[in-house]
């Protein structure tokens, strides 16, 4: 065996075999390319996306409000809203108005009113609202009367029918209950009388000692007095 010749085919097989290696690396390299040129000629035609800076420009606080997802309705929020709508649909304002019912962090309900330009916003105490779902007729009629007298006040232009506005500190003050009346303060016990200066248990130590001395200086005198003379 010709171990030279050997050498060459197996050298030869492996040059081959090199070149086809080199040659799929070159194929795949310009594939790469391609499909990289394509891709960025796709970016080139696609349509800048423009972000907008200020997405609320030129809407009204009522647009951006209504309509909203605002919260989950609960029971005191629907019964709310339900009254809100039935005093929409009676007072009948022009344009139409639309009612959200929303609740502030105290619970209490935030009733609004808005026809797209115009937004207005009514508060209302929970615990009156409370009472009237409790069945308190006359407090539902209250919820009522100022609810329609705002909506006739801000949408219809009638402001002689729009009732009066309370402070947050009146409406807590008048919520609170009448502080109770005091009670009448007993007198104090009456102090024993003095009892005269001449008893000697009213005396202190200091007085019968005084006593004492003066009685002895008053008998030394009298004694000296009576003496006969020598």
């Amino acid at each position: 065996m010709d171990f030279g010749a050997f050498l060459r085919y197996w050298a030869l097989t492996f040059a081959v075999f090199v070149f086809y290696i080199f040659a799929l690396a070159v194929a795949s390299l310009d594939v790469f390319a391609n499909l990289a040129e394509t891709a960025r000629k796709r970016r080139g035609e696609r349509k800048p996306i423009v972000l907008d800076p200020n997405p609320l420009a030129g809407k009204s606080i009522a647009e951006t409000i209504f309509p909203g997802p605002g919260q989950q309705l609960d029971d005191k929020r629907e019964w709310v809203a339900r009254l809100a709508d039935e005093i929409v649909r009676k007072v009948n304002p022009n344009p139409p108005v639309e009612t959200l019912v929303l609740e502030d962090s105290k619970g209490h309900p935030l009733v609004h009113f808005s026809n797209g330009t115009r937004l207005e916003t009514y508060r209302f105490d929970r615990a009156h609202i409370e009472a009237a779902m409790a069945g308190d007729t006359p407090r539902v009629a209250e919820v009522a009367d100022r609810l329609t007298r705002h909506l006739m006040a801000d949408f219809l232009g009638k402001e002689d029918v729009r009732p009066p506005r309370t402070t947050e500190l009146a409406r807590e003050a008048a919520a609170k209950p009448a502080p109770a009346e005091p009670r009448p303060v007993a007198a104090p016990p009456e102090k024993p009388a003095a009892q005269p200066a001449g008893d000697p248990e009213a005396m202190s130590r200091e007085e019968r000692l005084a006593a004492a001395r003066a009685k002895a200086e008053a008998l030394r005198a009298a004694r000296q007095a009576t003496k006969p003379e020598e």
